[in-house]
């Protein structure tokens, strides 16, 4: 199953229950109680979506590490390269 299926069927099983819910089909003293805050739920969960996406990338960007080692061994490719091409002919600023 691809993530796209994933995510498609976990939102038509939160997403069918809502709307049997909202359109009334379903009715009880419960969703009468709770209608509004049952009505608000796509809303609440594509916040916590939000926020809980935003967590991640910050938390990843907070914790990514400098490679200096690779740092070095590209500045050496770029001078040497560098060279290669000046001896051919190339002129660089």
């Amino acid at each position: 199953m691809t993530k796209l299926m994933e995510w498609l069927t976990g939102a038509a099983l939160i997403m069918g229950p809502w709307a049997a819910v909202v359109s009334e089909m379903i009715k009880n003293e419960l969703t009468d109680k709770y209608f509004t805050i049952i009505l608000l739920l796509p809303f609440i969960f594509l916040a916590i979506f939000g926020f809980v996406s935003l967590s991640i990338i910050a938390y990843r960007v907070y914790n990514f590490n400098d490679c200096e080692e690779a740092a070095q061994e590209l500045q050496t490719q770029i001078k040497e390269a560098r060279e290669d091409l000046t001896k051919k002919g190339m002129k660089f600023d």
